[in-house]
């Protein structure tokens, strides 16, 4: 009797996390549009190749809902500000230098790390404290703020795209933990 009743409850929380799964990416591909369009609208045809990660990204934000998804909505805002940084920070070496159109003139992916950790630290302000929500709503903060930032790099090199998304991460990830020790000291 015992059996049947285990066997009753995995079908019923399979079902439970795929009907959460297929609503989640339901949503995420609504927000896909408008990320996608201004994606387009910026960067041209090529930011479009990072939207299925765009929508992977935002799927397990939906799907793990609470303070993962309240993250991404925050990171969203750290994506939008790599929108802002001009190329002439990403890429220092090509200011000034007349390059033949479609050509680049150089690759800067350290210069794409640092203005990503700066962004990214900055973000970090924003991350409420708690002892069990953090790494939460930092990791949601991550997902959100990749899935715009990845279409910014579409107009870069893969190191500085890397660098870019991975500057920002990092920083978003060491400052939040570096506010959740500080805030546990200040209350132990």
């Amino acid at each position: 009797m015992e059996a049947d009743t285990s066997i009753h409850y995995e079908r019923a929380r399979r079902a439970y996390e795929w009907g959460r799964l297929e609503t989640s990416a339901r949503r995420a591909a609504m927000l896909l549009v408008p990320i996608g369009g201004l994606g387009w609208l910026l960067w041209g045809a090529g930011a479009l190749v990072w939207l299925p990660l765009t929508l992977a990204a935002w799927t397990i934000a939906y799907w793990r809902g609470e303070a993962v998804l309240r993250g991404a909505w925050l990171g969203l805002l750290a994506g939008g500000a790599t929108f802002v940084l001009p190329m002439s920070l990403l890429r220092p070496c090509c200011v000034g230098r007349v390059v033949e159109a479609g050509a680049s003139c150089c690759t800067m992916p350290g210069m794409c790390l640092g203005a990503g950790a700066a962004v990214g630290l900055v973000l970090a302000t924003l991350v409420p404290v708690s002892r069990t929500s953090w790494p939460k709503v930092a990791g949601g903060m991550a997902l959100g703020a990749a899935s715009l930032a990845m279409l910014r790099c579409s107009s870069l090199f893969a190191g500085e795209a890397l660098g870019l998304v991975g500057g920002l991460l990092a920083g978003l990830c060491a400052a939040s933990a570096a506010k959740a020790l500080l805030r546990r000291d200040a209350t132990a």
